[in-house]
């Protein structure tokens, strides 16, 4: 018969046994990251794994111990983004995220933080193929971090902003190169996702209108320009009847605004314009404000017929192209022989000192009939396809009009605005 005190030991011996049986169980079902657990009880050694088990006291749950990660995630902004490479109908969202280092140990990063839902599903991030310098996403994978340091970047995700999810970002670290996983968890339910496509597709639109077709004497406010229209197909929309939308929008959109010095960009177009105009005639030179007012008058008549269509191609935070298609009225279709006729029918009986004269005065009078004609000459029978630029500084966004040979879509932009009258 076993004595008391041998009863009792194999009593505890029962009772340590149905511990580390549970133990294992529970070890058996946690994920990677969560095996090691801090908290203040004991520690029960599962014997030939090596491994501390450290089982949280009473009303210290998991996640709370696993918020004690050093590694700490701020998420700064969110914004719906357009990839030089995305297909169509697919939405990207890029996070400005700030990763730093709260311990005061070394750790490093083991990979690209990921989103999770609430049903535990993982978004992994994407890489995107940009063609600016302004936005590139960060790469973790292996990064290192020293007490107190932060690295601030973008991660990108493929989800649509619109969703009901409720998001939140996870990364996983490592501490002074030890084995013991640490995950810092940040929710995204209070990050609001900006979407500025319907913005900036508007804001090339207000800058087309404003800068290639609206005369130089006229308002856009004032004027029955074409109201470019993003869309999959050109329309024409006469912006009057829209004048007091467009007050209200301005109103909510007072900070997001047009940096671009409007006159300047459009005194370019002109110029580029009359210097066209004044090499095409071989024996008429038009005085400058003679080609001043036939450019305001193609300006005013393309606004009215011009088909103009915008938009995004790319998009990023500071940064984007939108792509513009277009068709405008063709000067190289304005009826010249019916010009002719019309000028030797009026010119019949008149004394030329020479055939010069007459060439001089037959240009002299197609160059002031032509404008009469514009409401009535075919627009270009192709659309032209034009991507231009832009860029966020100083809170405003400019389209790049610079004169340089890179800078191609805008100078293709200008032609197109022009019907091709110059190159």
């Amino acid at each position: 018969m076993d004595s008391k005190n041998t009863n009792q030991n194999e009593k505890k011996t029962n009772k340590f046994s149905e511990v580390v049986g549970k133990a294992k169980s529970q070890w058996s079902g946690l994920s990677q990251t969560k095996k090691i657990i801090a908290g203040v009880a004991g520690v029960v050694v599962i014997g030939g794994v090596g491994v501390a088990i450290y089982q949280a006291s009473t009303g210290t749950s998991v996640a709370s111990a696993v918020s004690g990660s050093p590694l700490k995630v701020t998420v700064n902004s969110a914004d719906v983004i357009v990839p030089d490479d995305a297909a169509k109908g697919t939405t990207y969202v890029a996070y400005n995220v700030t990763l730093e280092n709260k311990g005061s140990d070394k750790i490093q990063i083991l990979s690209e933080p990921q989103l999770v839902d609430e049903d535990g599903e993982t978004l992994s991030s994407e890489y995107v193929y940009t063609s600016t310098d302004d936005f590139k996403p960060m790469d973790l994978t292996g990064a290192s971090l020293g007490k107190g340091k932060k690295k601030t970047g973008y991660l990108v995700y493929k989800l649509d902003p619109k969703e009901s999810k409720d998001y939140s970002i996870e990364a996983e670290c490592i501490v002074d190169d030890s084995y013991n996983k640490k995950e810092a968890e940040q929710s995204l339910a209070k990050v609001t996702v900006t979407d500025n496509r319907d913005k900036i597709e508007q804001l090339a639109s207000d800058y087309i209108n404003q800068v290639f077709l609206a005369s130089q004497s006229t308002s856009i406010g004032q004027s029955t320009s074409v109201g470019v229209k993003a869309s999959d197909t050109a329309q024409v929309t006469n912006l009057a009847s829209k004048s007091d939308k467009k007050k209200d929008d301005k109103k909510k959109d007072d900070d997001f605004q047009l940096g671009n010095n409007i006159e300047a960009d459009k005194e370019l177009f002109v110029k580029r314009f009359k210097e066209g105009l004044g090499s095409s005639f071989d024996y008429f030179t038009p005085s400058d404000s003679e080609m001043q007012t036939f450019v305001n008058q193609y300006m005013e008549a393309n606004a009215k017929r011009a088909q103009v269509s915008v938009s995004v191609e790319e998009l990023y935070p500071t940064s984007a192209k939108v792509k513009v298609e277009s068709k405008s009225i063709d000067l190289g279709k304005v009826d010249m022989n019916a010009l002719l006729n019309d000028y030797i029918k009026q010119a019949t009986g008149k004394d030329f000192s020479s055939d010069d004269a007459i060439m001089q005065d037959a240009e002299k009078y197609v160059f002031a009939s032509v404008p009469s004609h514009l409401d009535s000459t075919e627009l270009a029978a192709e659309t032209d396809e034009n991507s231009i630029s832009l860029s966020l500084k100083d809170k405003k966004w400019s389209v790049d009009s610079s004169d340089k040979d890179s800078n191609y879509g805008y100078s293709g932009l200008q032609r197109s605005m022009s019907g091709h009258f110059f190159y």
